[in-house]
């Protein structure tokens, strides 16, 4: 089905383009509207409400005019690319207030700085000024910070850190989590006979993160981790890593390699000088192999799990369409998150935990999630293959979780 994008289309983009993330109650895998939203008329969206009790002004930029309010904690004057960020999460919040109806919601856009500090105040304040929910903040040190100024407010939070141990009760991640790519792309290969791996990963906290997540999986599944090597970023220090594993890669399924950029092609290349046959091995990665030369012959045929890029493309043209430059995949978790909260708070009561961790989950531009109790998230990520140098889906990302009700 196309969508319209002409002025008299708008109902169409709504209804159509994975805006409607809320889908509530009922079983998991029951049908649900998952990315339906009802279509806003605008004439009433844009219409202010009337106010049924005086409420604290808010301190920061108002947008919208709705009875539930929600605070945006962004490090809008953060150093480095911290305020570049913040600017694209704050235009995909404004296209999703678009989306969603500016009588949805009052958001109130906070500047923390990019600082811990900032976003103590701005989450102290977001609580004082009767915020129902905190979006952001985004770096997981200012994730905590927020979270400890909230105390026992039970005010929910929803912050983009990646950082799996900023989550806790009541604090979720909007985010693309590690584990849950690594997870998917290994129980994908154990599922086609894959069942002894070798990794191949870089030194420092992704390339723990990576090993826990491939044992873990690998063990799940019935199959094993048989070697790691680690490296530096420099040509020695890959080929002493390949030097490592060689024998145990000789006798593996597959070879995991969960880096982006030059990393695939080149373990692959010093692989093959190195004279270790890798054909019939599985190459693995992740989608960090979105940064990477998929024209190389040498990387044909391998499998990694990633976000299904038809979604994010739609989101990315509607982004460029409305603000003139193309966004960066995390901003979409903002739009997402917005677009989530509105629809809950159009049910009335405000935006409580056992809403927003309802197990049949959302449906958003960033593919299917759902908030677990801990604060992490659970993601439907698709299959992705090397072929031609390009990536195409060989496995879908799920519609729905599996399970019970």
């Amino acid at each position: 089905m196309k969508l319209s994008t002409s002025p008299g289309g708008r109902t169409g983009i709504i209804s159509l383009a994975l805006a409607g993330l809320l889908a509530l109650g009922g079983c998991v895998g029951a049908d649900v509207p998952y990315g339906m939203p009802q279509p806003v008329d605008q004439s009433i969206a844009t219409r202010p409400i009337a106010e049924t009790a005086p409420r604290v002004a808010a301190t920061g930029e108002v947008i919208g005019t709705g009875e539930t309010r929600v605070a945006l904690l962004l490090p809008l004057t953060g150093e480095g690319n911290a305020s570049r960020i913040a600017a694209e999460l704050k235009n995909a919040a404004l296209l999703a207030m678009d989306d969603a109806g500016l009588n949805a919601l009052e958001m109130v856009v906070k500047d923390t700085g990019g600082t811990t500090e900032g976003a103590a105040v701005a989450a102290g304040q977001a609580s004082a000024e009767g915020a129902a929910a905190v979006l952001g903040p985004l770096f997981s040190a200012n994730v905590r910070a927020a979270a400890q100024a909230l105390g026992t407010s039970q005010t929910p939070m929803i912050a983009f850190s990646s950082d799996r141990a900023a989550a806790s009760p009541g604090v979720y991640l909007n985010s693309f989590l590690p584990q849950g790519v690594v997870q998917r792309t290994l129980s994908y290969a154990a599922r086609q006979g894959v069942r002894t791996v070798v990794a191949i990963l870089p030194d420092g906290a992704a390339g723990d993160i990576a090993e826990a997540e491939a044992r873990r999986t690998m063990l799940s599944m019935g199959g094993e981790v048989t070697a790691v090597a680690r490296y530096a970023y420099d040509n020695m220090s890959v080929y002493e890593a390949v030097q490592r594993v060689a024998d145990a890669v000789r006798g593996a399924d597959a070879v995991f390699i969960p880096d982006g950029g030059t990393s695939p092609a080149t373990i692959v290349s010093t692989m093959t000088e190195a004279g270790i046959d890798i054909s019939g091995k599985k190459l693995l990665g992740t989608g960090q192999w979105a940064s990477a030369n998929l024209a190389d012959p040498a990387l044909q045929g391998a499998w990694f799990a990633d976000t299904d890029q038809g979604r994010v493309s739609t989101y990315k043209q509607r982004y460029q369409a409305r603000f003139g430059a193309e966004p960066s995949l995390t901003s979409a978790l903002a739009y997402d998150s917005v677009v989530l909260v509105a629809n809950i708070a159009r049910g009335g009561g405000g935006i409580p935990r056992h809403a927003l961790e309802t197990p049949v989950g959302f449906n958003g531009y960033t593919g299917l999630f759902r908030f677990l109790a801990d604060g992490t998230t659970e993601r439907g990520y698709a299959i992705y293959e090397v072929r031609g140098g390009k990536a195409e889906i060989i496995d879908a990302a799920p519609s729905r979780f599996g399970g019970g009700s």
